[in-house]
């Protein structure tokens, strides 16, 4: 044994003696820039989230990204990816600019996609540079009908205004014989398109808006609005604007003795309209991204483990976040199996069974599940398709 050692010595110092001293004090130099060099995160699969964290709307997007955090949570502790683990680095785009935000994620922390948007020009951004880059983008929260057209490498799991507009007009054609709605919108870009695409669909079901007005940001009294509004007699009253506002909209419009069908789009049935209008959200007719009873056992489950991890009640916006991510998780696993790329990946999901039911991506990248009409009773939104069951 130790002549073997005595002989390794001998070779190692016949080896060394061909170099000079500065090429062997040059070795360790090299061994510490290989070591820093090393990528030690290397086998983490990173994930970026954009959405508006601070200001107006954070106190929804906070819960969608705590959705998308229980589910990271989950995935990791069950052994991630093919043994590698999901890691999000999250941009609050009320304190970085969108597009500086995309480039950060891309070019500087190499995610394998973005998962975020909110407003309809936010969500233009992200997806614009996401195409450019050729970056899978993901949209669970943004809802205007122009997202993931004609898009290539842009996806959305919720569903999109149109079909929320399309379930609206039948409802109100259907159950209230309203043939005259008038269209109360915001000015944004999100209000003004919406309105739009409204007035077209209502032609499709034998409705002729009387009137569409808008308003500017920062309106507290809607009286000038609705009085203009009422004057042409319409039977029925559609509200395309954010909950806050739809909200004061509804009160107002009930104090002012107006008895008719009043409709809005899914921010009426947020948890923060119903807080704001009160006892006035009573009848109010909604759209519903998806029927919230639809989940089964799997939704149950998930309700107990974020009442657990936050002490809060979760919300649409935080469970459409975690079906965000478990969507981008079972690409990732197809991915792997099928040795496709991610984008391939997730326009090959055509089905998925989720917290919030069954889903999928059409030829587009839209979500194929159908809006779901709700009627707001004791502050509570009901599913129409289960309405005598309350």
């Amino acid at each position: 044994m130790k002549s073997n050692i005595t002989k390794s010595y001998k070779r190692l110092k016949r080896y060394f003696g061909k170099f000079d001293r500065f090429q062997l004090l040059a070795i360790p130099v090299l061994l510490i820039l290989v070591y820093f060099s090393i990528d030690f995160k290397s086998n983490d699969i990173n994930i970026g989230i954009i959405l508006p964290l601070t200001g107006n709307f954070a106190y929804r997007t906070q819960s969608h990204l705590n959705g998308i955090k229980l589910a990271v949570k989950n995935i990791n502790e069950s052994g991630g990816i093919n043994n590698s683990r999901l890691r999000i680095i999250v941009k609050d785009s009320n304190l970085i600019d969108p597009a500086e935000a995309t480039r950060d994620l891309i070019y500087k922390e190499k995610v394998s996609m973005i998962i975020g948007g909110f407003s309809s020009e936010e969500t233009r951004t992200i997806q614009y540079l996401s195409e450019k880059a050729l970056i899978p983008f993901l949209t669970a929260i943004c809802t205007h009908f122009e997202i993931a057209k004609s898009a290539s490498y842009t996806f959305r799991s919720i569903t999109d205004d149109q079909q929320q507009f399309e379930a609206l007009s039948s409802l109100s054609s259907n159950r209230y014989q309203a043939k005259r709605p008038a269209i109360i919108y915001d000015t944004n870009l999100y209000g003004a398109e919406s309105a739009q695409r409204y007035i077209e669909i209502c032609s499709k079901h034998s409705q002729q808006v009387t009137n569409a007005l808008s308003f500017p940001k920062g309106t507290i009294n809607f009286r000038e609005q609705l009085e203009a509004l009422f004057k042409t007699n319409p039977d029925s009253l559609v509200i395309l604007a954010p909950a806050a506002d739809s909200a004061l909209i509804v009160r107002q419009a009930r104090e002012m003795k107006f008895n008719k069908p009043i409709l809005g789009a899914n921010q009426c049935a947020s948890s923060e309209f119903l807080r704001l209008a009160g006892i006035y959200s009573e009848s109010i007719i909604t759209t519903l991204p998806y029927n919230p009873r639809a989940g089964g056992q799997k939704l149950d489950t998930f309700l107990n483990a974020y009442q657990e991890k936050y002490g809060l009640k979760a919300d649409s916006d935080a469970e459409t976040g975690y079906e965000a991510l478990m969507i981008v998780t079972l690409a990732l696993k197809t991915m792997s199996e099928k040795n496709l790329s991610l984008r391939e990946s997730l326009a090959s999901l055509k089905v998925w069974d989720s917290i919030i039911g069954s889903g999928g991506f059409d030829e587009d990248g839209n979500q194929v599940r159908p809006a779901e009409i709700a009627i707001i009773k004791e502050r509570q939104t009901i599913p129409i398709s289960m309405e005598e069951l309350f």
